[in-house]
């Protein structure tokens, strides 16, 4: 019994000392491209991206820009930004669409709007507030600024309804209009985020 003991308690020693393998210590259960963490690869990661590279204010962890870096070159710049963006196109998820319908349009400004309310009600402690509200992935594609705040706000809302409204009235960024969540910011620079306050229409209005 004591030799079997010994021989067992060798063994166990034995695989202790071994080598964790550098996969398994840095397994990361999110996809590469999808740097808000969501478990989707939608055009808010492209967004968030596309800040990151042109604006630099959204200060991405050391694990957004892992995963930022989707064709793991080592470097995260435009191309990454680019085959993010192509990702979440194939998979339908457009920036600002946040009722999931494959589209922009008021209906999304109004259900943001509508979900900021339900929010702000809670906080005030009303209890009948709907039950139902923003998932995860319809937060993120709300916010069409590119930075990492799960945050739906009015802002959020009006963001949508502003850049609804320019393609509505036959604007447009310089991008064709069969490109979708492409955008120019104050320096004419095709982005993937829409901030009023860096955009083109901003700098000429």
């Amino acid at each position: 019994m004591k030799k079997i003991l010994a021989y067992f308690t060798a063994s166990v020693l034995a695989l202790a000392s071994l080598p964790y393998s550098a996969g398994a210590a840095e397994f990361d259960p999110f996809p590469p491209g999808d740097v808000d963490r969501d478990t989707f690869i939608t055009s808010h990661d492209a967004a968030m991206v596309s800040r990151y590279i042109l604006r630099g204010d959204n200060r991405l962890t050391d694990k957004q820009l892992k995963q930022a870096d989707i064709n793991q070159d080592g470097v995260v710049d435009q191309t990454d930004a680019d085959l993010i963006h192509q990702q979440a196109v194939e998979n339908g998820y457009w920036l600002g669409d946040a009722d999931l319908d494959g589209k922009l349009s008021i209906d999304d400004a109004f259900q943001i709007a509508q979900e900021y309310s339900k929010n702000a009600a809670i906080l005030r402690g009303d209890l009948n507030v709907p039950w139902m509200h923003f998932s995860g992935l319809q937060a993120n594609l709300a916010n069409t600024t590119g930075f990492p705040y799960l945050e739906v706000s009015l802002d959020n809302a009006m963001n949508v309804l502003q850049y609804y409204s320019h393609c509505a009235a036959g604007h447009d960024f310089g991008i064709s209009p069969y490109e979708r969540d492409v955008f120019r910011n104050a320096d004419g620079q095709r982005c993937y985020y829409f901030d009023p306050h860096d955009s083109i229409y901003h700098k000429n209005s």
